[in-house]
This record gives C-alpha cells, structure tokens and sequence, in this order.
C-alpha cells in the first residue's frame, strides 16, 4: 500500500507552468467574484454585444401587441469555481463550441448557461388591457431522459436562488423549467402550443426537423439552439440538417455547443470539419491541465498561513493502494497478451494493404480498438478471407476475457473460459471436434497456459490440517489429519478492501463521526453484484498471529452455483450431441465435396511447433482429435485427462460444512450484529432481486446513514449529483475511472474544508493500470492536437449571399436535346419531394435538402417517397430488407404501390463505410460470436438473391434501385426528377387511405399508427383488408372480444377463422 497524491490518481499537473495550457488571454482579477458567491451576468448587455459583434440586426415585427421592455435586470448564476465562471463569460460573449475535459462538470456550465440565456423575457400588452409575458425560444437537442431530469432539478435550483429577495409566482417557481417533448406522443396542436409559449424545449431532433418542415415551428421565432454531445454531430445527421434550416432563416440567433470527448474529435481537421457543420466559428478548448482548471482544483488559499495549507492539502490526500496479481493471475495475463499479439500479427500478414499502424499492440487498452479495425476491413470485408473475420472476432473474445481476469472471481473466469472452448469445440457422440472452425488462437501453447492456470485457481486441490488437534497427536498420524479442499482463489483486492473497511469502521467509532455513509465505486453491475455478497459474507481469521480477512464463503457460495451451472451444461451437450446425430452424418458427407475447401489457413505460429499448417491436418480423426479436445479442457497436455474437471462431492461438502459451523462467528464485518446495509446501484434492477436465501430477520431493520455502506457503478449520467446528495465521508474506488476521478477533484474542491478521504485501489503492472495511463495519454494528446489545430484555424467570413445548399437550375437537370426538355417547370421552379416522416431516421432527407429539393415531410400510407405524380419509391436499407423478405411485408409494399403509381420502385440503399456487395446481406444473419463459414455465407447470398428474383417474377414491372450510399441516392433522385412534374403532396396523402374513414374540416384522419401495426401483424389482417377493421372496431380490445362469426363477416370466411384462432387459441 503506498499513499499520495501526484500518481495514478493525478497525472496531468506538472510544477512546470509552461506545461500547462492557458487557453486565452488572462483577465483582471477584479473581474471575478468569490467562489462561494452567485455569478452576476448582465444578460442585456451581453446579447448587445453579441448582435453588435455579428453586425447583424434584430427584425421587427410591427402587431397590434405592444412589447414592453423592462429595466436591466441581473441574473444570479451558481458557479462554485473560477474556471467555470470564465468559461460562463465566454459562452454568453458569442456562440462557440466548448470542448471540456472528461468528468469536468459540463452539465454546471450548461445549467448555467440555460439559465441565464432563458430568463430574459418581454410583456406583451394585449387588446383587452391584459399584459402576457413572452419568454424567448431555446431548443435543446440531444439530452436524454436522465440529462433532461438533472438539468431540470438544477435549473429549479436556480430559479429558487434568482427569486431570492424578489416577489416571485410560487407555481411559476414550482413548474418544470424544461418541457420535453419526447416520441410522437404530443401531436402537431400541442407541439405548436408548446412552441409558441416559448421556455427551454428539450426536442429529439427528428421531431424538431419534422416540425420546421412542416411549418409547426418557424425558424424565425427560435432564439437560440443548445446542441449537447456535439461529438456525435456528422455533415449527414440531423443535427446538422437542423441548424442548417435554423442559420439560412434565421441569421441572428445563437447556437451554442457542448462537448466532453475530446478523443472522438479524429480524422482530417476534425475542429474545422465540427465547426463548419455547427455552423459557428469559435471554439473554447479547457482541458484538464488549463492553467486556471488546474488553479481551480489546487486551490490553497491565498490568505491561509502555512499551518491551516498544510491542514488542508492533508485533508485532501488521497490513499493509493497498488495491489499486486497473484502468479497465476500474471500468468494469464501475460498469455493472453502473447495470444492477441499473435492474432493481430496474423490479420496484418493477411491484409498488408488494409494494416495501419493503429493496428499495434500498445493500442489493445483502447475501448474502440477492435471497433476500429473492424471499420478498417468494412469496405473490404467481401473480399477477406474466413481467416481474417474469425480473427478480428477472436480479437473481440480475448480482450473481454483479459477485462474479465481483473474483475470477476476465479471460478466466474474458469466458468468464461469453458464457454469459449464450448462455443469452439464441436463435440459429437464420439467425442470429435472440427479443428478447421476452431479458433487459431485455440492452438497456441498460451491458450493452455490460460485454461490451466484459470483451472487451477479455481478448482486446483490442496492439503490443509485439521485444526483444533494437539499438535503431537498430529505429529503422530499426521496424514490422518489433513484432508483436501478447493484453492478457490480470492481476487487480491478482496483482502485489501476488507481491511480498509475494517479501519474505516474504526476509525468512525474513535473520532464519533457516523453522520455520513461509506461510498464503493466499481466499473459496473456485476462486480457491484459481486461487493454487495462480498462484503456480506465477509469474514476475519488469525492465522500465524497475522490477522487476514478473507471471502471464503462468499467462493463456497459461487461453487454451489457452478456446480448448477456445470449440471445444466452437461445436459444441454447430451440433449444437443442426441439431436445432432444425423446432421453430424450429413455434414461428413458434404465436407467431401468441393465448396468446404476453404478453412483457417494460418502460420506455422498457430501449429504448435509441428512444422505443417493447420489445413493439412483437416482429416484428423479418431485419438488424436479425441486428445485434443481433452487438452482444451483441461489446459494439460496429458491425455489421461480428457474430460473438463469434475467436483468432488466429499471436498464440497466438507466445505459447506465449514461454512455452517462459521455461520454464526463474531468475528465478521458487522455492527451490533446488524451488519451494513449494502446499496446497488438504483438503474440496475436485475442487482436488486432479493433472493429468499438472503432475507434474514434484520434485513429490514433500520439503518443509520452513518452505518452504511453504498455500492455505486461508474456511470457518467448520474454520477455528477451522486457526490453531493450522498456527501460520503469515504471514498472507496474500487476500480479506476478516469471521469469519476475529476468528479472526486470537483467535489473536494466545492467541499475543500469538509472533504471526503480518498481511497485509490488498482492493480498495478497490470493491464488495469495500463489502460488508466494510456485513457490519461490519449486524452492529453487529443487536447493537444486540438489546440494546435485551433491555432492555424482559418478565419471565416459569412454573407448574406452564402448558402449551404446546393441551387440547382433547369439547365443543369433537364436534358434539352429530348422535345426542348421540361417545358412544364420555369428557370425559378423548386425541385419538390414528399418524405414519409419515418424516413427522417436516415441521412437521405438531409441530402435531398442539400442538393437543392424542397423536403415536405407527410405520413405517407404508400411508398417512403414520392418524387413525381408517377413515381414512388420504396427505400429500404440491407437489415430492412432482410426483416421485410422474412415478415412478407414488402410484399404488400409493393402490391399498394402498384395500385397507385404507374412507376414503382424498389431503392435498395448500401451503407457507404461497407462493401458494394451481397456479402452485408449474409453477415446481417449470421450471429457475431464466430466468423460465418463461407458455405453458409454463400448459401445466404442465394437466399436473398432467390427472394429478389421472386419478387420480380410477381411484379414484373417493379424498378429497382442499387444505391451503394445515401449520396449516391441523391444523385439519382436528382436525375430521376429532370424531366418529371412535381409532386402533388394532397394525391400523395390520399394514397391508399379509405375515403370512408371519416375526415374532419377537410383534415387527413388521425390514426393510431402502433395499433394499425400490430393489427397487420395479426394472421388475417393485411393491407387490403385492415380498413374494415378499422371501421368496425374502435380498439384492439373490441376486436378481441369478436366471435367467429364476426369475424368471418368482416373478413371473409378463412381470414376470420384466422384470426380468431389467434386471438382465442391457448398459449400451450
């Protein structure tokens, strides 16, 4: 154990300044107020300053209602440190984009800023002497249900603090600050109110893009846009599409961004490319080593005295505890690094041309590593070899199963590590296995380093000696005193956080401070499953006059579930091996045929040192397979052990006996036999199932907040409130976690003379430690590049004459040689096309935009969309249309575009990062475990070429669409409409909608769109025949409780009977 506070636990301060990064000019001291004071922000006067700086003016609108302009009022903010204030100042200065360090607290500064730019508001004085007040228009995009939520609680928390000392509405304090408008539950009336009443408007952006489209919103009446997670922003996204309708209308708002992943900003000027696509112009970068966030979180005091500075930098230590991996541990490790490096080595001998020099052994920490490589191979992925997908999937296996050794007990990880030979080992009745789909890395003498090695931590044997005999008694008989047990090794950081709980507890004792609980963070649910058992059945022990607290029960435990496991398994392999017999038979016959030439070719460094590859030895039969198999199994290269280890009964009961008789020990981790109240994380439900085992008579006993113990998973939507409504007294992490530690630096510095004792546990050399590092690196280069981009940026001049989308003239689309061209359409005409609104998901809409279409957004009943009177198009992406071929759905898609167009088409549309080919159909169905065997992959490819060819043989006359991206389809919607007439969007809504269903004030009927859904789903119901259902039924309910003669009136005789026996027929 060693304690300090300059290395794992902060890395990125330096005592040299000039390491440290000030990010803009510095400012007068007098500019600041205290941080435990409010932010005073003049908003008035900032907004002034930013139309002035943009040269741009305001439009007035002249109406009948008079606004009525209030004095300057000051707005009280609640910036708690320096640096968040400067950051405030900044973004209320002008629009930009903020980019902060990860765990800095960025949803503070958007509070903040959602405050102060959402007060400001005007009275209209109406014709009836009545005054309303108008609040200017914010949308915020990109905010999910949890971000909505935090930002409310805080922005009430700020209304509360504005309203001091002032006459306030106490409803108007009590109503939510921001309304969500979420799905399609609201319809078009109520957006529009929600709209026109103005207040923060948290929207998903392809409502908000519907909704500018279709009129609801204006573009005109939008304040400002506040876009979080501007990482996620792409030039195809609707994101962008958004503020590209917002800007070209509305050339005085703002729009203002907020990102924490400095990493995803990759590729070719990735700050330029964001900034072009926000349409904005400044960036503020704070990283965590800025010079001010660093003077921030080190904060001493300027008029302390050296005695009260010392106190207080020994208030915020923080404990580092560097726990070494057992042998065995180290052993695995180190062998599944030898297996990673030999696979990637052997995927850059296959692709030398697709290799980069990502593709290296130091980057295998990286959390997108595999991600990557994979979006290396897509473009190319119908053209590489078997060997090569199965490589990158084992890639996938062998870094979860080195995540897996740091985090999950011994037996979980043998339990893993069966799986996987499960999963590759193709046993039959005779006990065979097929070598030439096993995976290459399964060879290597490493693999049964690791199967061995995680085996005998696990299950391994020991000899231990009876306690309470005399000692000469044993000397005498001494084998007849000493049994055997299970090794059931405990991970090392199990006797390290006993101890450390145990000295917490009583150091609380000592000093009386129980007033706040302890706080455990791990990596995620099932290590916070495996603590809150842990800490339970926990328990101290003398030995050797050394006092050790060990899990022992809590292994005992979990081999009781093992053995259910391993019972399960064995029977699941029985029925399995039974069912497959003939199979079995048929594929022998067939792996003589020509088509399963193609196996796993690999080097000599997957043949184990046996001098001939792997594919000469396709025909191994009989013993040797048989040998193999039980190598797997048990890691050995003894023969006699064929078969994955067994339980010996007499050991396990021995050992649950031990278990019953320390039951009722006292010297567990427990306070007046009370023990502490372990608490999961609240979001996961599964760790919240309270077993009947483990409800004893004092589980509902109440326990003071002191006495508790709260197990938290690192989550980085919750975790920024969970500090402060806790206000733990000790910090436990449990595992490393970049983020949660800038949290821990926030929160000390907020509470500098009340902080929490910090406790630091990771692994050290180990792959734990080394991902922590290299997050801390890469995190600290992205910045760095960042900041050098920023200053080489261009400047950026905008007028009123620039515009993002494309003109598109008559000359430039119609073919003059053809009858003079489109005689129908002027030189000023605007190329129209009607968009179902369920087509907003893709990036096309976007594109049509830019290429100069007008993009009316409709519920269409007929076709996705319709781009002339004539012509209808049925989009369908590679997954979309696999699931369509197999629902039949198409099917009917076709048959109604038939009924109402003259031209229907069928747009079969490629992603443009994968291959131009059928091989994205046949990897759509294949699972991700294992690469797809090129015979099935083939035999995919022809069923979807099958399904095709019978789709055209029934409709005949159907056109079809190969598009190999989104871009391309524009392209082709572009040339498609040159010598067409525009679409009418009235005939284009009445498209297979029954007149008969009644229409109000000449308004399309409302439907309830999932209903409709699930009743074409119902065997019977179809496209042709849903419409009476509709007029006969008001509700799925109704439907339901119809008789079989109802039914067939409705339907006809064999569709009613169908759907009958659907609705009626019994489960069983």
């Amino acid at each position: 154990m060693m304690s300090g506070s300059n290395s794992l636990f902060v890395q990125e301060d330096d005592d040299n300044e000039e390491n440290l990064y000030d990010g803009r000019l510095p400012k007068d001291d007098s500019l600041f107020l205290n941080t435990n004071e409010a932010l005073d922000v003049n908003v008035d006067e900032s907004q002034q300053n930013e139309v002035s700086d943009r040269s741009r003016t305001i439009p007035v609108v002249f109406e009948e209602r008079e606004p009525h302009h209030d004095e300057k009022r000051i707005i009280k903010c609640n910036l708690p440190l320096r640096f968040y204030q400067e950051i405030v100042e900044d973004m209320l200065s002008r629009d930009g984009l903020l980019l902060l360090g990860r765990g800095l607290g960025w949803e503070i500064i958007a509070a903040n800023l959602l405050h102060a730019l959402s007060t400001p508001s005007v009275k209209l004085h109406l014709d009836d002497s009545k005054v309303q007040e108008k609040k200017s228009l914010i949308i915020l995009l990109n905010a999910t249900e949890e971000e909505n939520m935090k930002l409310n609680e805080s922005l009430m928390d700020l209304r509360w603090i504005d309203a001091c000392g002032e006459s306030m509405n106490i409803d108007f304090l009590n109503s939510p600050p921001i309304t969500t408008i979420v799905g399609e539950t609201s319809n078009i009336d109520k957006r529009s109110k929600i709209y026109n009443s103005g207040g923060l408007v948290s929207v998903t952006p392809r409502i908000l893009l519907v909704d500018i489209l279709s009129g609801v919103v204006i573009p005109e009446k939008i304040t400002g846009i506040f876009l979080l997670h501007a990482e996620r922003i792409k030039e195809t996204s609707n994101d962008c599409f958004i503020i590209n309708l917002y800007r070209d209308r509305n050339e005085w708002g703002f729009i203002k961004a907020v990102s924490d992943d400095a990493e995803s900003f990759v590729g070719f000027s990735p700050l330029a490319t964001r900034l072009k696509n926000l349409r904005i112009h400044d960036v503020f970068l704070w990283p965590r080593f800025h010079l001010e966030i660093s003077a921030s979180l080190n904060f001493t005091g300027k008029n302390l005295i050296s005695r009260e500075k010392e106190e207080l930098r020994k208030a915020h230590h923080v404990t580092e505890i560097n726990v070494k991996l057992s042998y065995k541990m180290n052993k695995i490790q180190a062998a599944i690094m030898s297996c990673l490096n030999a696979c990637l080595m052997e995927l850059k001998r296959h692709n030398p041309s697709l290799a980069t020099e990502y593709w290296d052994i130091e980057n295998i920490h990286d959390s997108d590593f595999i991600m990557r490589i994979r979006l290396s191979l897509d473009p190319q992925w119908h053209r590489i070899s078997w060997t090569s997908k199965q490589l990158v999937y084992d890639l996938s296996t062998l870094k979860d199963l080195l995540a897996d050794l740091v985090t999950l007990d011994s037996l979980t990880f043998y339990q893993c590590v069966q799986e996987i030979i499960d999963q590759n080992v193709k046993s039959t009745n005779a006990g065979t296995m097929n070598i030439s789909s096993m995976s290459p890395w399964l060879n290597l003498d490493e693999a049964n380093t690791i199967i061995s090695y995680a085996r005998e931590r696990a299950l391994g044997k020991r000899k231990v000696s009876v306690e309470n005999i005399a000692d000469t008694e044993k000397e005498d008989n001494k084998s007849d005193y000493e049994h055997e047990e299970y090794i059931l090794e405990e991970l090392p950081k199990w006797e390290q956080l006993g101890f450390l709980l145990d000295d917490i507890i009583f150091e609380k004792m000592k000093s009386n401070s129980t007033d706040s609980p302890i706080l455990i963070m791990c990596s995620n649910n099932r290590v916070a499953r495996q603590l809150r058992d842990l800490i339970s059945l926990m328990s101290e022990s003398n030995t050797d006059d050394r006092k050790t607290i060990n899990g022992r029960k809590y292994m005992v435990k979990l081999l009781d579930d093992y053995i259910t496991w391993k019972e399960f398994t064995n029977l699941a392999k029985k029925l399995n091996n039974e069912f497959n017999i003939k199979k079995e038979e048929t594929e022998q016959v067939e792996d003589e045929t020509e088509e399963t030439k193609e196996e796993l070719i690999m080097s000599k460094t997957f043949s184990r040192g046996k001098g001939f590859p792997l594919s000469k030895r396709r025909r191994t039969r009989g013993a040797a397979a048989v040998a193999n198999v039980g190598k797997l199994y048990s890691g050995t290269n003894a023969a006699t052990n064929n078969n994955p280890v067994e339980i010996d009964e007499a050991i396990f009961e021995k050992l649950k006996s031990n278990n019953n008789e320390d039951a009722d020990d006292d010297n567990e981790l427990n306070e007046n036999d009370g023990g502490f109240i372990v608490e999961d994380n609240p979001d996961d439900r599964e760790a919240q199932i309270i077993h009947e085992r483990d409800i004893d008579e004092n589980f509902l006993e109440y326990v003071d907040q002191g006495d508790q113990i709260i197990i938290e998973t690192y989550n980085s939507r919750t975790n920024d409130t969970l500090l402060q409504s806790l206000g733990p007294s000790h910090i436990i992490m449990f595992d490393p976690n970049l983020s949660f530690i800038r949290r821990i630096e926030i929160y000390q510095s907020i509470n500098r003379y009340s902080p929490a004792r910090v406790y630091f546990m990771y692994y050290g050399s180990s792959i734990e430690e080394q991902k922590h590092l290299q997050e801390i690196k890469r995190e600290k280069e992205s910045f760095t590049k960042l900041i050098k981009e920023r200053a080489s940026l261009a400047k950026h001049f905008e007028t009123s004459d620039d515009n993002y989308k494309i003109s598109v003239k008559r000359h430039e689309v119609v073919n003059t040689r053809i009858a003079g061209g489109a005689t129908f359409r002027t030189e000023e005409d605007e190329l129209k096309v009607v968009v179902d609104v369920r087509e907003f998901r893709s990036s096309l809409p976007n594109l049509l935009y830019r290429a100069g279409m007008k993009v009316i957004p409709c519920m269409l009943t007929v076709g996705d969309y319709v781009i002339s009177p004539k012509i209808c198009i049925e989009r369908k992406a590679v997954p979309d249309l696999i699931s369509s071929f197999k629902s039949g759905r198409l099917y009917a898609q076709c048959e109604q575009m038939f009924r109402h167009y003259e031209v229907p088409t069928l747009l079969i549309e490629f992603d443009e990062s994968k291959s131009f080919s059928f091989e994205p159909f046949s990897d759509t169905r294949v699972k991700k475990v294992s690469a797809a065997n090129p015979v099935a992959t083939k035999l995919l490819q022809q069923d979807i070429q099958s399904k095709i060819m019978m789709l055209l043989i029934s409709f005949p006359k159907l056109k079809i669409i190969w598009s190999s991206s989104p871009y391309e389809t524009a392209q082709i919607l572009l040339e498609l409409k040159s010598s067409q007439e525009e679409p009418d969007v009235t005939a284009a809504l009445s498209k297979g909608v029954n007149t008969s269903i009644g229409i109000v004030n000449d308004e399309p009927p409302l439907y309830n769109e999932d209903a409709i859904d699930f009743i074409q789903n119902v065997p019977g119901i179809n496209n042709l025949n849903y419409f009476e259902v509709i007029k006969r039924v008001k509700n799925i309910h109704e439907l339901a409780l119809l008789s079989e003669d109802d039914l067939t009136q409705m339907l006809g005789i064999e569709n009613g009977k169908k759907v009958y026996r659907f609705l009626n027929q019994g489960v069983n």
